[in-house]
């Protein structure tokens, strides 16, 4: 068996005794270590009042976790304060910096909020809010209330501008779509009397605020407009009671970027005044369709603000002024050459402009100007020129004349609209009109410098052979006008483009356009008449021959040497050889009566020349080529075109002629043969020279000795002579004479007395000693029967004794024997007695009126042959019954068996100048008893 030897070890380190002592000492060491953290700090903090602040108890709070404690609290007398001093935790020591701040937390209870609530039980505390300076601070001065939310707080800290704080208090709620997502941190009073209020917007909703969002107070209950209008708002039951701000951001401003920290807004008074808040004035005569709060300003379909108040102004003319608020958006029109109208429904003649204002009410709209801002504006009477949105040109079109269109009536491109008309005005000197129109961008292509413009009115009436016929456009250009256009050349509007400055002239009608630009014109031969009075001639009248068109009138001039009107005319390529030199041209317009007792004659061109006038051809006989310088006289009717080759004579009347006129007829044995184509006086001014027209073959009847008068009615007991005359008015005859030919005459004052014993049948003369009533025509009677008529009278050589030449019908010339008796029947023969009685005797009613001549045949007489010219005297009147036909030739001739010869030709000199042989005496010794 083994002996084990024992090892002694020595055993080194702290013995085990000592364990207990150093666990005690490292205790100690524990507690002096956490008695050192856990000492806390002492700082001292300055209060108005120490209300509700017990030492030992008032504890200091953040956010709900006690960080200190008051130890004492001591009166500051000097200073009207109190000093309290707070031990505060130490982990709390980093946050003890200088600016930070200390208020104390009361139970508060009032109509906008209850809080602290839970130190009605607990006791008051101390609030605590943490600085951001890095020096450590130990004196703090303590707040009455909460202080804001500091700036490196999580979340939104932005400004508001406002007029007046209002209801708004620090804590006041800031609000959107009724949630609370911020507060009123606190507010001051700015230099120009503004208040700055602070916000702060919690950062869960802080995205929500962007750049273009409004705030407005939504404290209370908000009434706006009039009855029967009235608008009230009422927000959340909280701002009702507490106040409140409105947070709303437009749809259409959403996408703007968000708000960023330290922006200010402005706070508006309420959310009408948010939605609109800039505001203007508009000056007005009168605001007649306006309403307050209600008239809304409108641009292109879009509410831009509305009337807010409107006021009287105390100025001259007492005018109005408007007071709006405009749309924030609409900030950018508030400049000085911006301009205002009112929009409100019109009735006029083309129809109902702006239909929907009659149900949503009147409306203000403008047109954006530029220059300097400006918020004072007056209204137009009237709409401004306003160009089409839709893309194109605008072009100037000038006119002396007025216009027959309007802003808005359609401009026409072969019956097409490519524009529209935009303002009509005086052009800068006053002297004529400026019309802008403006042209869509897909015609643009269509015009150029050579462009033609001129004026379309609704309806036109075109009247020819066929009937009338009328052509409208649309409705609206029936009233309204339009402005019609073509290019006459085909070329690019690129080869002539129009200059920013130039101006076209706008044509009255296309007849006018049509006439001062040869382009437009059709093909044909130009002629131009001459004339004093064109009549009812126009551009277009028709240029007829045989009533067929064969032109018309395309131009009108006044020829300023001899002050007549010039007419251009284009006749048609396929009838310009109907125009030769000797082509008559005449005035067919209207109607030509003409006419006299035996009739009327009316003479009418076509109904087209009726209507608008007319130039009628006469192509007459010959060839004579036209030449181009030819200007052709146009003749005032047909009649003066056939006539116009006429010889003229010339008629000076020393009495007055009334009735005679230009146009009154010459006429020899009843058918016209001329007419007078002018009246003058003669050089002395004491007659009146007439020029007479007729056709050349008439010329040899003018002689030496050609007698010319002036008939007119004679209206007596026998009947009226030349009744036509009455009607018609007097007319020019004359007897041929048989002198050399001549073109100069004056006139008789009286038709001359006829005497002629030419005529057909057998001519007699008979001698008497008075003429009675017997004239020329008075008939000749055998047993009451008409045989023959006086033909004239003249007083015999010695002027003792009358002639009567008396033409007896051929088949009656048997009756007249050398002893036929002859007396005159005019009248009735009276006779009485004492034993006879009393005797009425009478020839014929013919006789009693125009006077006449009876005769008788005693027997025994000699008949007398046709050619021999018989002298008879005339005896007293033979008692009926005692004549008859003789039953044999008892011859009785004159005395001394000589009659007299007498010239059968009128006596053209004093009756001393002629002398015929005096016929015998007879005695009566052939009277019948």
């Amino acid at each position: 068996m083994t002996t084990e030897t024992p090892v002694i070890r020595r055993r080194r380190g702290i013995p085990s005794i000592w364990i207990i002592p150093l666990v005690a000492l490292g205790i100690c060491g524990w507690l002096l270590y956490s008695s050192y953290r856990d000492a806390g700090i002492l700082i001292t903090v300055y209060f108005d009042e120490a209300n509700g602040i017990t030492p030992g108890k008032t504890q200091v709070m953040s956010k709900g976790i006690p960080i200190g404690l008051v130890q004492e609290v001591h009166p500051d007398i000097d200073r009207q304060r109190v000093r309290t001093i707070i031990k505060m935790d130490k982990e709390s020591e980093p946050y003890l910096v200088k600016d930070t701040l200390f208020w104390i937390v009361r139970p508060e209870l009032s109509a906008a909020r209850i809080q602290g609530l839970g130190t009605i039980f607990s006791g008051s505390y101390i609030g605590i809010q943490v600085g951001v300076d890095k020096k450590q601070g130990r004196n703090f001065t303590g707040l009455n209330t909460a202080p804001p939310v500091p700036g490196t707080a999580p979340g939104l800290h932005i400004s508001l501008h406002a007029a007046t704080l209002g209801s708004i208090q620090i804590g006041t709620g800031v609000y959107y779509r009724n949630i609370e997502i911020g507060s009123v941190q606190g507010y001051r009073l700015q230099d120009d009397d503004s208040v700055l209020i602070n916000l702060f917007i919690e950062q869960d909703y802080s995205e929500i605020v962007r750049e273009q969002s409004r705030f407005c107070n939504a404290s209370g209950v908000a009434i706006s407009g009039k009855l029967p209008n009235l608008k009230m708002q009422i927000e959340s039951l909280a701002s009702l009671l507490k106040g409140g701000i409105l947070l709303q951001t437009p749809d259409q401003l959403k996408n703007s970027p968000p708000a960023r920290n330290g922006q200010v807004f402005r706070l508006y008074k309420d959310l009408e005044e948010a939605n609109y808040g800039i505001p203007m004035t508009l000056t007005l005569s009168s605001a007649v369709d306006i309403v307050e709060g209600d008239t809304k300003v409108m641009y292109r379909g879009i509410e831009a603000g509305f009337v807010k108040e409107i006021r009287i102004n105390n100025d001259e003319r007492k005018t109005v002024t408007a007071h709006i608020l405009l749309d924030p958006r609409t900030e950018l029109i508030l400049r000085e050459n911006t301009t205002f109208w009112l929009v409100k429904p019109e009735i006029t003649a083309s129809g109902v402009s702006n239909l929907r204002t009659l149900i949503s009410g009147s409306h203000i709209t403008f047109k954006p100007g530029d220059g300097k801002f400006c918020d004072r504006f007056e209204i137009l009477p009237e709409p401004p020129a306003d160009e089409p949105l839709r893309p194109g040109a605008s072009f100037v079109l000038t006119t002396a004349e007025p216009v027959s269109f309007s802003p808005q009536s359609p401009v026409l491109y072969k019956k097409i609209q490519v524009g529209e008309v935009v303002a009509i005005d005086l052009d800068p000197r006053g002297k004529g009109i400026r019309t802008t129109i403006f042209v869509y961008e897909p015609y643009l292509r269509l015009i150029n410098r050579d462009s033609i413009f001129w004026q379309q009115s609704g309806v036109e009436a075109d009247a020819n052979l066929s009937g009338v016929r009328i052509r409208t456009g649309p409705l609206a250009e029936m009233f309204t006008g339009s402005i019609n256009f073509t290019t006459p050349d085909g070329k690019a509007a690129a080869a002539k483009a129009v200059e920013k400055d130039h101006a076209f002239r706008l044509f009255a009608d296309y007849a006018e356009a049509m006439q001062t630009v040869p382009a437009l014109q059709q093909p044909g031969v130009s002629v131009r008449l001459t004339t004093q009075d064109p009549g009812s001639l126009s551009l277009g009248s028709p240029l007829l021959f045989k009533g067929i068109a064969i032109g018309k009138v395309i131009g009108f001039e006044v020829d300023g040497d001899r002050q007549d009107v010039l007419i251009d005319c284009l006749i048609d390529i396929d009838h310009a050889e109907m125009v030769r030199g000797n082509t008559r041209f005449y005035n067919l317009s209207g109607v030509e009566i003409s006419g006299g007792l035996d009739g009327v004659t009316m003479r009418t061109g076509s109904l087209q020349s009726i209507v608008s006038g007319g130039i009628g051809l006469l192509s007459m006989p010959g060839v004579d080529p036209t030449r181009k310088s030819t200007i052709f006289p146009l003749y005032g009717n047909l009649q003066d075109a056939l006539h116009a080759g006429d010889a003229v004579i010339q008629v000076t009347f020393d009495e007055p002629v009334d009735r005679l006129k230009v146009g009154s007829p010459l006429r020899y044995k009843g058918i016209d043969i001329g007419a007078v184509s002018n009246l003058t006086f003669s050089a002395d001014l004491q007659a009146v020279v007439a020029d007479i027209r007729m056709d050349r073959k008439f010329t040899p009847l003018f002689r030496t000795g050609t007698q010319i008068w002036l008939e007119e009615p004679e209206v007596s007991i026998s009947g009226i002579k030349n009744p036509g005359a009455i009607v018609f008015g007097p007319y020019i005859t004359f007897k041929p004479g048989r002198g050399d030919l001549t073109r100069t005459f004056i006139a008789l004052a009286a038709p001359p007395q006829p005497f002629s014993t030419t005529g057909k049948g057998l001519n007699l003369v008979l001698e008497t000693r008075n003429l009675g009533s017997l004239a020329p025509g008075s008939p000749v009677a055998y047993r009451q029967v008409r045989i023959g008529k006086v033909t004239g009278f003249s007083l015999s050589p010695t002027f003792q004794k009358v002639y009567v030449a008396v033409a007896i019908e051929p088949q009656f010339q048997h009756l007249i024997y050398d002893n036929t008796k002859f007396w005159n029947s005019s009248g009735a023969s009276f006779s009485a007695g004492l034993f006879s009685g009393i005797h009425l005797e009478t020839e014929s009613l013919e006789t009693i009126v125009r006077g006449g001549i009876a005769l008788a045949t005693p027997e025994g007489g000699e008949k007398r042959s046709p050619p021999a010219t018989i002298s008879f005297s005339m005896t007293r009147r033979i008692r009926h019954g005692s004549h008859g036909p003789p039953t044999s030739p008892a011859v009785q001739p004159p005395i001394n068996n000589q009659p007299e010869p007498f010239d059968d030709r009128p006596p053209i000199a004093p009756p001393h100048l002629w002398h015929p042989q005096r016929l015998p005496h007879r005695r009566r010794t052939d009277r019948h008893r």
